[in-house]
């Protein structure tokens, strides 16, 4: 039995929970771009390990550990970008920004701060030539040249970035300005996935004063754009930067994260101005009994069904190496999980007032229904947890588009799934989730989601607080015989005190009420 809690005015979800990655055809498909249109996607995101090494003056990347540690073109390419347009300084970022601007949705811009960045397209970087070396440039990132001085190719100048970029679309505040800026990627994992730029483990105290240096640069070229860090890469890194060769210097605070956003709070403080506007993490699931990172195995399926979970819900813990490096973490300022609360509970105690935000998460490959209903799962959870931001990695084909569309396709009565959520709760069997949502003030209606796991019907009874037995106006969804998120023409049944609903095995559906 699903029992929702209509009776008030919901609280407030995100628009910017709906978005993807720009990784171009990076996936061996549809550009993700032409995917991300198709699915209604409110925010994207230009990061990844290439961003690290990204040198917007010339366009080139280093690949790490992910290609034969080269320089090249690899970001140009899977974006399509014609060969005469390479050299054109920041021609990558304004390519996924004019992008994101022609669909509607926001953009998200990652910065480097790992000290280098790519001087050539020349191919592999051989370890004596590892930073500093003809084949780097350093980047800089005191106050230097403005938007229309000469762009020098001796060194990546990210404060004049910044301002070409403010002086070419407007601040993050006007109609084509860009939204935020993340404060590099995975640094904790730095010397693993960049050693030729990142010869040894970064510690705490350098990551610290480089974010912050960073930060204030952001907030002087654009004081309207918001800032997003440490955007780590899991629970390793949430919890000690990576086991960091300083972390005992830090561990009084009881996590990474919790060190993170003090010094941000302390500077923030002396500043008097905000300098970290989102907690950003990266959060893929894990399992014992196999790799669920895109995975289209049928064996895997009930595992990746069941990950979302370890996002929202009190005690369960997932079969897997997370368990164990997260602990009990139930602190006020150790990550723990469920991970959102706990996220939340860490920057409520530390640095009030700092949004959260999810920039890398996957559950599973487009090929099977069980990735494409766990991801609906986890954007149903985004919602219901205030994220404010958050960004799938991978290529939105699939079931995992079908995810995407179960919230943003428009309905018969022209609406998509509403912008607050009601709580409800959930009896009987984990298999069964539900997401209930209304919208703002004086518009009426109640949208609810609910999913199937399980691989037999499943028969749903709902109860309303304050409705009694609505007008079901519309019925949205997809499964195994309904593939891609379409209309259906199954109503809910009334029964004694409220409805029922039939739910096929492994199925979405989204139900407008009156």
């Amino acid at each position: 039995m699903v029992r929702i809690a209509d009776g008030g005015t919901g609280t407030p979800i995100s628009p910017l929970i709906y978005g993807s990655n720009e990784i171009g055809t990076m996936d061996g498909g549809a550009p993700s771009a032409e995917l991300d249109r198709a699915a209604g996607v409110t925010a994207r995101r230009l990061g990844g390990n290439l961003m690290t090494t990204y040198n917007w003056v010339n366009n080139a990347a280093n690949s790490g550990k992910d290609y034969h540690q080269a320089n090249g073109p690899f970001l140009l390419d899977a974006l399509g970008i014609d060969r005469p347009q390479w050299g054109k300084p920041a021609r990558l970022i304004e390519t996924m920004h004019e992008t994101s601007l022609a669909m509607g949705a926001k953009s998200l811009v990652t910065v480097p701060l790992a000290g280098y960045v790519a001087a050539d397209f020349d191919g592999p970087v051989p370890p004596e030539a590892s930073a500093p070396s003809p084949r780097f440039v350093p980047t800089r990132w005191d106050p230097g040249a403005n938007a229309g001085d000469p762009v020098v190719p001796a060194v990546a100048d990210i404060p004049q970035l910044l301002a070409r970029l403010v002086a070419r679309y407007g601040g993050a505040d006007s109609e084509r300005g860009i939204h935020a800026y993340a404060l590099d990627n995975e640094p904790g994992l730095w010397a693993e996935t960049h050693p030729r730029v990142v010869t040894a483990k970064p510690t705490i105290r350098a990551f610290l004063e480089r974010s912050l240096a960073a930060a204030r640069a952001i907030k002087r070229a654009d004081p309207a754009a918001r800032v997003f860090g440490p955007v780590s890469w899991g629970a390793s890194e949430m919890v000690s930067f990576q086991d960091a060769p300083d972390w005992n210097d830090y561990r009084q605070y009881g996590s990474f994260l919790a060190a993170y956003l003090d010094a941000f709070r302390t500077a923030s403080e002396q500043d008097g101005i905000r300098l970290l506007d989102a907690l950003d993490v990266h959060w893929y699931p894990y399992s014992n009994r196999g790799d669920l990172f895109r995975s289209e195995d049928p064996a895997l399926a009930a595992a990746l069904l069941q990950a979302p979970r370890s996002l929202t819900e009190a005690g369960f813990r997932e079969d897997s190496w997370v368990v164990r490096a997260l602990a009990d973490g139930g602190g006020d300022r150790e990550v723990g999980l469920p991970l959102l609360p706990s996220l939340r509970r860490i920057a409520d105690h530390v640095f009030p007032g700092t949004d959260l935000a999810v920039t890398e998460f996957n559950y599973g490959g487009a090929g099977q229904i069980a990735s494409g209903l766990a991801l609906a799962d986890a954007l149903g959870g985004f919602g219901q947890q205030g994220v404010s931001f958050a960004t799938h990695w991978g290529s939105l084909d699939g079931t995992l588009g079908d995810a995407y569309r179960l919230f943003r396709t428009t309905d018969a009565t022209g609406r998509r799934f509403g912008d607050r959520s009601y709580g409800l709760t959930v009896e009987g069997t984990p298999d069964v989730v539900a997401y209930a949502s209304t919208f703002e003030a004086g518009q009426p209606g109640l949208q609810l989601i609910v999913i199937n796991k399980s691989e037999a019907m499943a028969t749903v009874d709902l109860r309303f607080e304050a409705r009694e037995e609505p007008d079901c106006l519309s019925v949205l969804g997809f499964d195994a015989a309904n593939p891609g998120t379409t209309a259906l023409t199954e109503i809910p049944i009334h029964v004694d005190g409220g409805l029922q609903v039939l739910l096929p095995a492994r199925s979405a559906r989204r139900y407008s009420f009156a």
